[in-house]
């Protein structure tokens, strides 16, 4: 992979832009698309999650995670602090290293300050389906929005400025460099350049632009500061491009080939393309449960990945590419977890582009780790913990550790065992060679043929003696194994591997001690012993090492299990979650316990960006809850297929296309604790093995969609060509019923409302209408609301097959006819009062409603928006309601269906969340209505449809 370009010297403008052009057109193409069927899933299920704010984000430039909005494009990071008056982007870049001190250091600021709206309210939204930050400030009657966003496919950073109401505003946008202070700036056309610089001083340190320039109303240029006049009724549109000496030598007159000739015309453009990636990189793979808090953290986490690394550009250190100042331990590529860890979040979601730039930086230091091994007499490689880009080092301490290049070496082997791509594994095989070649002769073998691993600490700077560090076996058997595998696959070494093959069977065991009554893994067989710290080292050589699962003996399993339950600091420690949750699901632990515990992550130990932040680093995090999730859902490490391996009893959950080793991908659906099919895509060919999800039967196969008869034993072995799929089901389903539950998303319960939760899409099956155009005299009434037509002489409210749905065929239609001054019509849906829903302290109102105008249906005037005066109300046991108890959806709306007027768009579906604990925690649900609501109404028609409905 290529990470700069060649120099460009004196290159025109133009010249510059179409070769930027069609180096990111190759960088930063969209990842391959999946099927429909999950991509539909994994679009539909992202656009209910955003990060919101309603006051400035305090955690800003204090060298770690911040708790602003975040954008990213893989290359540049944007960060937004502060309110209009005084709002900040932190820009960094992934390439902007320090060439003295190897610490990536801070890019730019862009400041807009709009002192007219000093004091306005704040409201930002953080969409991570579109990878946009939109904010909405208002002073009196007069109200600035903003939608910002980093270009997917050029480094451009976007701001757009709508005024409405009062005069007009005057928006001073002011560069800087990166700790605040004044760049050099120039002029070139209508652009304000600025010109930063990694260090001061540094000879050698990387230079950069920051271009930029308005696009509509007027603009002046003073300094460093450009001042935008924008009157109320228009927008305006600030371009940003930044590019770097890392980029090309001809970086000013890039970053300014990028911005200069833009018509507001091209920026649309770009930002359909721009939400065209983003629209495809959800397409991938998808996760539904009934936990919305955990869902929610795993389409989150996934967002912070792509926005840190992409195809073709630098790999992110500590912190990603979200650097606002000067990051702790240098944010460098820390090899002793840190750096490893957001790239496993790639794998089973089926991400593997986002693991594109990790392995670069490790390769490029391999001539340095041999030289390294050599001065401390090995053979092979040697690893400090510290490296940074280019073969440059921030930190060359070993702090008494042998592991680390081993550690660099699992991304590699469980992308090859995930993927079995043997270009990917000839690029890498190199590499781990040398680090098996450092095993081979560091190993000492005793007389029984046992291989010992000596003076290794598992944690850095323990004190030698440290024997068999049980973090390093893993790793060195997942390293022998990769070797075997991949030496096999491309047909070289065959001698060497006998080698391999030895020292993986005959690795010492892993280190057991009691504790507290129970057998538990230690840190080493001398040396360090059980440790409770916030680490989770005793249990490393299940995830990432890979060596115990649930096909393991039941006495390693339940050592296993017992590690895991002592290990009571490491749920939300500070340097274990990334790796802790997933080898807990690994070895069956408690399902429920680690779905709390995951649900306390995505809460109290996440910020509203969704970012997962614990003391001991930053991006590793994106790992917590995607591989914590997906090992709860799917296993197949250790050579066979297990849907659900870990899940809880009783809680439905369904997935698409999560990447198993032997590159396929799989889907499945759990109902009622029976698994509804499995479906596995082969990408590569080979032998599908999977655990029999339905035990004692015989399943029912398809392959591409036609009966193969069925198969029958504990474990499934077939035979699989490249491009095939595989479907598996119980005796009896049919294909087209496989494929009917493939497209519905997740019923929160097999049988409508209980005590704990309730979901709909209001198909056949789904929980049905307890009521049919049935006004609620006692919770509402309705006054003059007609029908809408002949239908009817009332309002309506009642499910329509083969109109408008989201998913499915069937959705909730409503209309009605408004009259009067205070026109309003609530209808009872659902009756739940014979097992009232009890909202406790994190229930959520999710719901999708499509208000409809004239131009989708005749029965709404042309020009009436009354159709967007509807919600989803409640009813509670104590008679109160949801619309009147001041609760707000996702955007700080009010619930209540008058306040929804002008917040939804017409002839298209828009989602929305309400957190009904906030204000009504501790009540219980007795009826589901809804309503509509219009005072001062102008009258007329209104009509749409509402479907996929859950409280959960």
């Amino acid at each position: 992979m290529r990470l700069s370009r060649p120099a460009l010297g004196s290159v025109a403008a133009a010249a510059v832009a179409a070769l930027l052009g069609a180096t990111l057109t190759t960088a930063l193409a969209p990842p391959a698309a999946a099927d429909s069927i999950t991509a539909a899933q994994g679009v539909n299920t992202v656009a209910q999650y955003q990060g919101v704010w309603t006051s400035p984000p305090t955690q800003l430039t204090g060298g770690g995670s911040t708790d602003a909005p975040e954008l990213g494009n893989g290359d540049v990071g944007v960060v937004i602090g502060g309110g209009i008056d005084n709002q900040t982007f932190y820009l960094g870049k992934n390439d902007f290293w320090s060439a003295t001190s190897h610490a990536i250091k801070p890019l730019g600021r862009v400041v807009v300050r709009a002192a007219g709206l000093s004091g306005a309210s704040y409201n930002v939204v953080q969409d991570i389906a579109h990878a946009e930050v939109r904010g909405t400030y208002t002073k009196g009657a007069q109200t600035l929005t903003t939608t910002s966003w980093t270009d997917a496919d050029r480094d451009v950073l976007v701001t757009s400025f709508t005024l409405t109401g009062g005069s007009a505003q005057q928006i001073a946008i002011q560069l800087q460099n990166g700790t605040g202070g004044a760049p050099t700036v120039t002029t070139t056309g209508n652009d304000l350049d600025a010109d930063v610089v990694a260090d001061t001083g540094g000879s050698g340190d990387p230079r950069a632009r920051i271009a930029a320039r308005t696009i509509g109303q007027s603009q002046s240029i003073s300094g460093s500061t450009l001042t935008l006049t924008i009157q109320p009724g228009t927008t305006s549109t600030l371009v940003a491009g930044i590019q770097s000496s890392t980029d090309t030598a001809g970086y000013q007159a890039a970053a300014d080939a990028l911005v200069s000739g833009l018509t507001q015309a091209d920026v649309d453009n770009h930002k359909a393309a721009h939400r065209s990636w983003w629209q495809t990189y959800w397409s991938q793979s998808y996760v539904q449960i009934p936990d919305k808090a955990v869902e929610k953290s795993w389409y989150g986490s996934l967002y912070l990945l792509a926005c840190v690394s992409r195809p073709g550009k630098y790999a992110p250190g500590l912190w990603g590419n979200w650097i606002t100042g000067a990051m702790n331990w240098n944010g460098d590529y820390h090899t002793n977890y840190n750096y490893q860890a957001p790239f496993y979040a790639a794998l089973t979601t089926n991400h593997i582009d986002q693991m594109a730039g990790y392995d670069q930086p490790v390769l490029d230091w391999m001539s340095r780790g041999q030289q390294l091994a050599a001065q401390n007499g090995f053979q092979g490689v040697l690893y400090p913990v510290g490296i940074s880009p280019k073969g440059t080092s921030a930190d060359m301490n070993l702090h008494n550790q042998k592991s680390n290049a081993a550690n660099l070496a699992s991304d590699m082997v469980m992308r090859y065992e995930q993927t079995r791509d043997t270009g990917y594994a000839a690029t890498v095989y190199p590499y781990l060679k040398q680090v098996g070649l450092f095993w081979q002769h560091y190993l000492v073998k005793d007389s029984s043929g046992t291989y010992t691993i000596t003076d290794d600490a598992p944690q850095e700077d323990n004190a030698y003696p440290q024997t068999n560090s049980i973090l390093s076996l893993g790793l060195v058997h997942l390293l022998m194994q990769g070797l075997v595998d991949i030496s096999t696959a491309l047909g070289q070494d065959a001698a060497t591997r006998a080698t391999w093959s030895d020292i993986d069977a005959h690795l010492a065991p892993l280190p057991t001690m009691t504790q507290n009554g129970q057998t538990v893994f230690r840190e080493t067989s001398t040396g360090a012993g059980f440790v409770n710290d916030g680490n989770d080292i005793d249990i490393q050589a299940v995830y990432p090492g890979g060596q115990v699962g649930l096909d393991s003996s039941a006495s390693l399993l339940q050592t296993a299990r017992n590690t895991v339950g002592q290990l009571t600091n490491a749920w939300h420690g500070g340097n274990a979650p990334a790796t802790f949750y997933a080898a807990a699901a690994r070895v069956g632990y408690d399902a429920a316990t680690i779905l709390s515990n995951l649900h306390t992550e995505a809460t109290s130990n996440s910020y509203p960006n969704m970012g997962i932040h614990h003391s001991g680093g930053g991006i590793e995090n994106v790992n917590v809850t995607t591989s914590g999730l997906d090992e709860m859902l799917l296993q197949s490490f250790q050579h066979d297929v297990k849907v659900f391996p870990d899940w809880p009893t009783g809680v439905n959950a369904k997935f698409g296309d999560l990447l198993a080793d032997g590159g396929f991908l799989v889907s499945s659906s759990k109902a009622g604790n029976a698994v509804q099919y499995v479906r596995a895509v082969s990408q590569k060919g080979g032998t599908l093995t999977v655990t029999n999800p339905w035990p004692g039967s015989a399943v029912q196969v398809y392959r591409g969609g036609s009966s193969a008869g069925t198969v029958s034993g504990t474990k499934l072995a077939l035979a699989t060509s490249a491009g095939e799929t595989i479907t598996l089901a119980p005796p009896g389903t049919s294909y087209a019923t496989v494929q009917t539950l493939l497209a519905q998303p997740l019923q929160a319960t097999s049988g409508g409302g209980t005590s704990s939760s309730f979901g709909t899409g209001f198909e056949a099956g789904d929980p049905q209408p307890s009521w049919t155009d049935t006004v609620d005299t006692a919770g509402g009434n309705d006054v003059g609301v007609t029908g809408v037509n002949g239908d009817s002489p009332g309002p309506q409210a009642g499910v329509r097959t083969g109109e408008t749905a989201r998913t499915g065929s069937a959705a909730l239609m409503y209309s009605g006819s408004a009259s009067g001054s205070s026109p309003h019509a609530y209808l009872k849906v659902y009756d739940l009062a014979a097992a009232p829903l009890a909202v406790g302290t994190a229930k959520t109102l999710r719901y999708w409603i499509y208000p409809q105008s004239h131009t989708t249906t005749p029965w709404v005037p042309a020009g009436s928006t009354e159709s967007e005066c509807v919600a989803v109300d409640l009813v509670f046991t104590d008679n109160s309601t949801l619309r009147d108890s001041g609760a707000v959806d996702q955007n700080g709306t009010r619930a209540h269906p008058a306040q929804q007027c002008g917040h939804l768009t017409l002839d298209t579906w828009n989602h929305v969340t309400v957190n009904l604990a906030t204000n009504n925690s501790g009540k219980q649900i007795a009826r589901i209505l809804l309503g509509y609501d219009h005072p001062a109404s102008p009258g007329g028609g209104f009509r749409g449809y509402v479907d996929d409905l859950t409280i959960s």
